[in-house]
């Protein structure tokens, strides 16, 4: 269940560019939103994928070790429906080959996941000509996970773009998970900021840093997050004021125990290294 958070984290941390170099406004690559909504009939593509690698650190009295190597895939459209008010639909996607040294524990197999979401968003302020900005996000997510429900999650973003070409950006995000039989319902707080710098015109590179708090006394919600942080850093280049293409890199870890099975209840830390490519439209 570790993966399923780690989706979030990539459906996330492959998304979002934040000073305002060109007129898109795209949110890739990073794990905080851009402020501002598209406008009025605007449309807009992002997509991206990423390699993810989790390997939980051996128990000295169980002797278990656990990988995964995920392929997350994520693809979000954007639809300005009015100058302050935009609708996007997201269709995130997971591939998981998952393998325990483990004795006794299932064969290495693949999972796959596949879940539907539908948000809307806010310009709250404009950028103004002091550089600053607000924006939210709301929206509710279904994924196929068998233990899985509906994800509503709440984001609001505050944003500084510099003259000297820096921008700054953090995203704070409420999420609460509805869940099926197998697990009760579970929320987490998830914080993230964002710097990015203009080398060029056309080529920014930024970094990204997301933590997860966990709301649940049961510790169930570090299943969800890559808690305590994950850490990305990478690039984004602009081909024209319609299309950007972005590349970036991290690495996170998780502290404590984890709900992910019978065995993995014991384990103490486990890391999680990333790389990840995706591109920005605008019809």
């Amino acid at each position: 269940m570790i993966k399923k958070g780690l989706v979030l984290l990539i459906i996330l941390s492959v998304s979002s560019t934040h000073a305002q170099m060109s007129d898109m406004s795209s949110d890739r690559p990073g794990s905080t939103y851009s402020t501002s909504a598209l406008i009025r009939g605007d449309f807009q593509l992002q997509a991206g994928f990423a390699y993810l690698f989790t390997s939980m650190a051996n128990d000295p009295t169980l002797f278990l070790e656990k990988n995964s190597h995920l392929l997350p895939l994520s693809l979000n459209l954007r639809f300005g429906f009015s100058d302050k008010m935009e609708l996007e639909f997201a269709v995130p996607q997971q591939f998981a080959f998952v393998t325990s040294s483990a004795e006794n524990a299932e064969p290495s197999k693949l999972n796959y996941l596949i879940g539907l979401g539908l948000f809307s968003r806010f310009a709250l302020i404009r950028e103004n000509e002091s550089g600053w900005s607000m924006g939210a996000r709301f929206g509710f997510q279904y994924d196929s996970f068998k233990t899985s429900g509906i994800t509503a999650n709440v984001d609001l973003t505050a944003q500084k773009n510099f003259k000297s070409g820096f921008g700054l950006s953090s995203t704070l995000s409420y999420f609460q998970l509805f869940q099926t039989e197998l697990n009760p319902n579970s929320q987490w707080l998830q914080y993230a900021l964002n710097g990015n710098y203009g080398i060029t015109k056309a080529l920014r590179l930024y970094a990204d840093l997301l933590n997860t708090i966990d709301l649940d006394k049961n510790g169930a919600g570090e299943v969800f997050g890559l808690s305590n942080y994950g850490i990305t850093l990478g690039a984004q280049y602009f081909l024209n004021k319609d299309l950007a293409l972005d590349a970036g890199f991290g690495f996170g870890q998780s502290m404590g125990s984890s709900l992910d099975s019978e065995f993995n209840l014991y384990h103490k830390k486990t890391d999680a290294f990333l790389a990840s490519a995706g591109v920005s439209y605008r019809f």
